[in-house]
């Protein structure tokens, strides 16, 4: 059955229904996968229904999947990292990519903070102790953020919120961000390179998105430069982290310890080097995962992909400016 205005499939999970409403309102058909397709599935299911545009929430969009589907013209991902996405190769066969940039900063920066202080005041050892019948330890393993510096990786939008609310904890903020377009806020200092920020800062918290550059970013040397008894929190992408490395840190009692959303392997299983320290708070990939963060990014896929389908518009979303350039 067709659309008038085509077909989209949504990878994985269904768009919220604002959003889904607001597509079929305009003439899309729209289709869903099973959820978290392996990429066998996802292929057959893309040369199945031979979608007009795809909506990446889960699976792996990469050379085979666009092989599957050659009526593509856009792709919009639920979501500000789309490293599951081969965007050279959209590219190459002409096809925009859309991103979903700062809809879920708000809550990936409450949940850098919840990951913070539950590391920071010791939380899941002082609920254990508690629920296996025992009291306050002879020395609490708790402290203050009130006047401690956080170093922040990354100040894109969510980095932004990281430092406001840092800032509300009494924290001093230094930020590393060479890439950055926009005008640097006052309030943040700039820290020219990742070693000085990492040398100077009692949180280190990252915001990059992974890639050939950032692969491993914070590896066993850099981990080392980092004061005794800091944190590190990555809420942003698995690999961005030598995991192994940072589990020697903690155990070491180099590092006080450290909090993680996201794994370079999702599970990360529980013979993981990070999962058998509990100094380390782990979370499974849920820091931008709240009602309001999913509703402002089904959303905004949806009006990237009608204000492109529809009227041929690329918003400020657009992580691929050269699709125009290039042909299959």
């Amino acid at each position: 059955m067709s659309s008038p205005a085509g077909t989209i499939l949504v990878t994985g999970w269904p768009l919220l229904p604002e959003a889904e409403q607001l597509l079929r309102d305009r003439g899309f058909r729209v289709l869903v996968t099973d959820p978290s397709p392996d990429r066998a599935a996802l292929v057959s299911r893309l040369r199945e229904t031979s979608p007009d545009a795809i909506i990446v929430r889960t699976g792996v969009i990469d050379r085979a999947s666009l092989e599957a589907a050659p009526g593509v013209k856009a792709i919009a991902n639920h979501g500000a990292g789309y490293d599951d996405i081969d965007v050279a190769e959209a590219s190459r066969r002409g096809i925009p990519v859309f991103a979903a940039p700062g809809r879920n900063a708000i809550s990936v920066a409450e949940h850098v903070f919840a990951l913070l202080l539950a590391v920071r005041k010791s939380l899941p050892e002082h609920d254990r102790l508690v629920r296996n019948g025992g009291w306050r330890p002879a020395s609490p393993q708790t402290a203050e953020l009130h006047s401690a510096t956080m170093g922040i990786v990354g100040l894109g939008a969510i980095g932004e919120r990281v430092a406001l609310l840092a800032e509300a904890f009494g924290m001093s903020t230094l930020a590393h961000d060479p890439g950055r377009i926009r005008p640097w806020p006052d309030r943040i200092e700039s820290c020219p390179t990742l070693d000085e920020l990492l040398e100077r800062s009692d949180v280190v918290s990252l915001h990059v998105p992974l890639t050939p550059a950032t692969e491993n970013l914070i590896d066993s040397r850099r981990l080392g430069l980092m004061k005794p008894s800091s944190i590190l929190i990555n809420a942003a992408r698995g690999g961005v982290v030598d995991e192994a490395a940072l589990a020697h840190a903690v155990e070491s009692g180099h590092l006080f310890g450290a909090g993680l959303d996201t794994f370079d392997r999702e599970p990360p299983g529980a013979e993981a080097a990070v999962c058998r320290n509990p100094r380390i708070v782990l979370s499974p990939h849920v820091a931008g995962v709240t009602p309001q963060s999913a509703l402002r990014m089904s959303m905004s896929c949806a009006e990237n992909l009608c204000g492109f389908l529809l009227e041929g518009r690329c918003s400020a979303d657009l992580v691929n400016p050269d699709w125009q350039q290039t042909t299959a």
